[in-house]
């Protein structure tokens, strides 16, 4: 090897050497650790680097760091990411069993419930026909059609007996307002100084109007209490109806 060789390859040792020096102060730097400042300054010139080389070395230093801490992370973090998406996996499996299952009992439920509701209905309707007075044969048919005329007829009265009743409620509301009405207008008069005083007429007895009122009110009143007994009546002969043709149900079935 020539002197030249023997000399490069000094230069390039001490260059490399020079290199490590400030490698390992970025990383005391970064770590917050003391390093040689003086032997940072020779390193530096050295390999021809600046203080703002130094920094830059020192940040790229510091990340280093963190993605060391990050990367040691790694291994445990990779495990419990298996682990968990492997229970993630199963849970979801087993989810999707029990729904799989829920849908076909529910599906079975529906089904059943559709044949029930048919059925049901069915039976309804054929409740009806057999009820039906215009089908119901022998001597029990006439009985049944005869019954069930006397409940439509009592219901027909108990109606027009609350239709009479609310008629008289409402008379006897309108009379009594009528009434309060007109004696109030009679027994005061507002005057221009706002002194209330009773009128001539309200000291002489009450008008003519206010005696007709009252004689429709009583007329009314006396309406009221006979409709009253009325309803009563007619409520008592619907319900005897009723019940004599709930009597004759089961025998009208098997007719």
């Amino acid at each position: 090897m020539t002197l030249l060789d023997t000399l490069r390859s000094r230069s390039r040792q001490r260059e490399l050497n020079a290199i490590d020096v400030v490698a390992e102060a970025a990383r005391a730097a970064a770590a917050g650790k003391s390093y040689d400042v003086a032997a940072i300054e020779k390193a530096l010139a050295d390999t021809g680097k600046t203080p703002a080389d130094f920094e830059a070395a020192v940040d790229l230093a510091r990340k280093r760091l963190a993605w060391l801490a990050d990367f040691e992370k790694f291994s445990a973090a990779s495990a419990t990411v298996a682990k968990l998406e492997k229970a993630a996996a199963a849970e979801k499996a087993k989810f999707e069993a029990a729904r799989t299952a829920f849908m076909q009992r529910a599906d079975a439920i529906d089904a059943d419930l559709a044949v029930a509701r048919s059925t049901s209905d069915k039976g309804r309707n054929a409740r009806g026909q057999l009820l039906d007075p215009r089908d119901v044969p022998g001597t029990i048919g006439e009985r049944y059609r005869e019954a069930v005329a006397e409940s439509e007829s009592a219901a027909a009265a108990v109606q027009a007996a609350q239709r009479d009743l609310r008629e008289a409620m409402q008379r006897v509301k309108s009379e009594q307002e009528w009434i309060a009405q007109l004696t109030g207008e009679a027994e005061k008069t507002l005057k221009p100084d706002r002194i209330m005083v009773k009128t001539p007429e309200a000291a002489a007895g009450e008008s003519f109007k206010v005696e007709e009122h009252r004689r429709k009110l009583a007329h009314w009143e006396r309406r009221k209490r006979e409709s009253e007994s009325s309803l009563t009546e007619a409520e008592k002969v619907a319900a005897r109806a009723a019940a004599a043709v709930e009597g004759l149900i089961a025998d009208v079935l098997k007719a």
